[in-house]
């Protein structure tokens, strides 16, 4: 799965990324932004979507973490929708319509999963083994309630575990590159068969990561700065007296 994820550096390394597509100027709002060591659920982050006008063209917006239907009665959902099953998106209700026509990129250069250590639930941390950037693959949806209110959410795609990550959980973020980058934007993907749509799903190679512990610290939601991906401090083995 996805649960935080961090994006340290800034959209001129995004726009790298992007292969053909060119990135729109961002508003104020969205450039300003600084660096994020621990994105929570719940919270505005940047996602990249195809622009209104040009779909050769994405724009940067910020929405919320913790995908909401547009049919839903609440602007709340019992349990935040922060991932989707790339397997099942295209079927659920909750995420099919879209999947069908609002996929978006959700840029990052890390992410996080927890092992129990210890009696301790142990983050780690997982980057590209260069500590580039890379693009999840996600979907958004617009809310709207009474009186005008409403707010754009996304969701994170995940897929099963590469044999890095299988020593710490099942699945992990789809990640898009190159011609599955431009595959996942077309409209043309949901027409895709199963096996086409196993392949662009199919989790990053394994030899292109890497993983380390970070500080506990990342657990709680408020927590932010390089002080997250600190390694733990080791505590010393008491030494027994053994003088007779």
């Amino acid at each position: 799965m996805c649960g935080r994820y961090t994006l340290r550096k800034g959209l001129s390394n995004v726009a790298e990324k992007l292969g053909d597509y060119l990135l729109e100027a961002a508003p104020e709002s969205v450039s300003s932004i600084g660096p994020r060591y621990n994105i929570a659920p719940t919270q505005n982050n940047l996602v990249l979507r195809q622009s209104f006008d040009n779909p050769d063209r994405l724009q940067a917006a910020y929405l919320r973490w913790g995908l909401v239907p547009s049919w839903s009665k609440t602007p709340q959902t019992q349990a935040p929708m922060i991932n989707a099953r790339s397997e099942t998106v295209a079927e659920k209700p909750s995420f099919r319509a879209a999947f069908q026509r609002r996929r978006c990129l959700v840029p990052a250069d890390g992410f996080y999963e927890w092992k129990k250590t210890k009696g301790l639930n142990q983050p780690y941390f997982f980057s590209m083994a260069d500590d580039s950037v890379f693009l999840m693959a996600g979907i958004w949806e617009t809310w709207q309630g009474d009186h005008n209110k409403r707010f754009d959410s996304y969701t994170i795609l995940t897929t099963h575990a590469n044999s890095l990550m299988a020593k710490y959980h099942e699945r992990m973020p789809v990640i898009l590159s190159g011609e599955s980058l431009k595959t996942w934007l077309e409209p043309s993907v949901t027409q895709l068969g199963a096996t086409e749509r196993h392949e662009l799903f199919a989790p990053i190679d394994a030899a292109l990561m890497s993983c380390r512990p970070a500080n506990p610290a990342v657990n709680n939601n408020r927590s932010e700065g390089p002080k997250c991906l600190e390694a733990p401090e080791e505590k010393p083995i008491p030494q027994l007296d053994l003088d007779i």
